[in-house]
């Protein structure tokens, strides 16, 4: 059970944070196809929830 945690929270915080990444590099091209509120919502949004599933999955591993 608690290896699926460590694996759903890590894959998690690693994908939402991939997804900031790109937002953040490619957000003027972005920003031409979709509006540009969406794409700084989708930035903050990932970044955000990305830290935050970072932070469980780090106080996960030391058994916090």
């Amino acid at each position: 059970m608690l290896g699926q945690y460590y694996l759903a929270t890590g894959i998690g915080a690693f994908s939402l944070v991939a997804v900031a990444v790109i937002t953040g590099l490619f957000g003027r091209r972005l920003r031409k196809v979709f509006s540009a509120p969406k794409v700084l919502l989708v930035h903050k949004a990932s970044a955000l929830a990305g830290a935050f599933l970072a932070l469980l999955h780090v106080l996960g591993v030391h058994g916090y």
